[in-house]
């Protein structure tokens, strides 16, 4: 199933503004605001083929019929203390963003060639494989936006989760480009790029994502809570963990709902896994972001057909064992209910002899699992694959449980 929403519309553009670099500061945040300031209505802003230095948070929300036009790179500075200090807070966990984009028939687009540089390694190196380092900005969020393309954009070594969206709706993102990939010297770090998310989703409905690749040391698109009627096509990923539903069921109490969720035609090259659902346990333990628990909700209605794989892991996953940091079992816990997964048709190559794992909640059994057509090898001896690991699942359709599904967070 396709999701539609209308197109930025052809509107006449009443303010045009060429941003000029290199600021006596060496910071160039006030002319980029002051140019969105200046064509904020009907505006066309055009960042020319140079390096624009950033040193501030910027917000430039309430955006109406606006091109934004990248033909240079956006190079974030590395003065870590300050975006510790400054970073915009998104309202989900500790997570905040060195950019909220956002308003009402916006195209961004950055030809294919269009750069937003984020010193990563300097982020890598200083937050030594701390999960959700509070501070540490998102490259950018898109925030509060309708009826929107985004397109044709590169980003590099970004700080933390490349992108955001957040509190939008009918937002078509296509032709990203996402390398966050480790220098040598941070490649020292245990678990040098976690957190580097390609995009996850929070608050938003009705978004496409269209031919993004991305090479990440965490999640390579995500859907967190309420995300709603998403739908992603001819992606490519490396590395990382690719579609990753949650984690979700964090907030004690709370009704978050992934529902209406489809990706089709997918390549994944030494991916975690392929597609996975991850919710928390049922008991709360310590707070957000690296805690939590206990949230009630439901992903529902998933489908992931018609993917590639090279050497992956485990294709498809569900965990609802996630805890804080260290602490261990509850696994049967949860109430968050995970229900009406299509997943299959699929080929290639996995690491290990298992199609599956399937941790369920005792509390909420997962119902409806559909899992069918994967014609998978072993990478290192060409045998079939044939495992399915298993624990709750009721009524399985496509497939016999082999064997237990092991209690992990994921």
């Amino acid at each position: 199933m396709r999701f539609s929403f209308t197109l930025p519309a052809i509107f006449a553009v009443s303010v045009l503004a060429s941003i000029k670099s290199g600021d006596p500061s060496g910071d160039d945040t006030l002319a980029i605001l002051s140019a969105f300031a200046d064509c904020k209505k009907d505006g066309h802003i055009i960042f020319t083929n140079t390096t624009y230095h950033v040193g501030q948070v910027m917000n430039t929300t309430g955006l109406k019929n606006v091109d934004i036009e990248l033909k240079g790179t956006l190079e974030w500075s590395t003065d870590i203390q300050y975006w510790l200090n400054h970073s915009l807070p998104i309202g989900f966990q500790n997570q905040s963003s060195a950019w909220f984009l956002g308003g009402d028939n916006i195209h961004f687009y950055g030809h294919g060639y269009g750069t937003l540089f984020g010193n990563g390694d300097t982020w890598y190196i200083y937050s030594n494989g701390t999960s959700n380092l509070h501070g540490r900005p998102h490259a950018i969020t898109i925030w509060g936006t309708t009826n929107s393309l985004i397109e044709g954009l590169r980003f590099i070594k970004s700080q933390m989760w490349t992108s955001t969206v957040t509190r939008s709706e009918g937002v078509e993102l296509t032709n990203i480009y996402i390398n966050n990939s480790c220098s040598a010297e941070a490649s020292k770090v245990k678990r040098c790029n976690v957190n580097t998310d390609g995009v996850d989703t929070i608050y938003a409905n009705n978004i496409t994502f269209l031919r993004w690749t991305v090479e990440s040391g965490d999640d390579s698109i995500s859907m967190k809570q309420n995300s709603t009627n998403i739908y992603m096509a001819n992606n490519t990923f490396h590395k990382g963990l690719g579609y990753a539903m949650g984690s979700i069921g964090q907030y004690p109490g709370e009704l978050e709902i992934i529902e209406n969720i489809t990706a089709v035609d997918t390549y994944f090259y030494n991916t975690g896994y392929a597609g996975r659902v991850k919710s928390w346990t049922g008991r709360t333990t310590g707070s957000p972001p690296n805690g939590g628990g206990g949230g009630i909700g439901w992903a529902r209605n998933i489908s992931f057909t018609n993917f590639t794989l090279s050497s992956v892991d485990m294709p498809w996953y569900i965990t609802q064992c996630t805890s804080y940091n260290g602490v261990q079992g509850g696994c049967d816990t949860s109430k968050f209910k995970i229900e009406n997964m299509r997943w299959g048709n699929t080929r290639g190559t996995t690491d290990r002899n298992f199609v599956a794992s399937l941790q369920c909640s005792g509390a909420a059994p997962c119902t409806g699992v559909h899992i069918f057509d994967n014609n998978l090898t072993v990478e290192k001896n060409g045998t079939k694959t044939t495992g399915y690991l298993c624990s709750n699942v009721e009524a399985p359709e496509g497939f016999n449980c082999t064997g237990k599904a092991p209690n992990t967070s994921g």
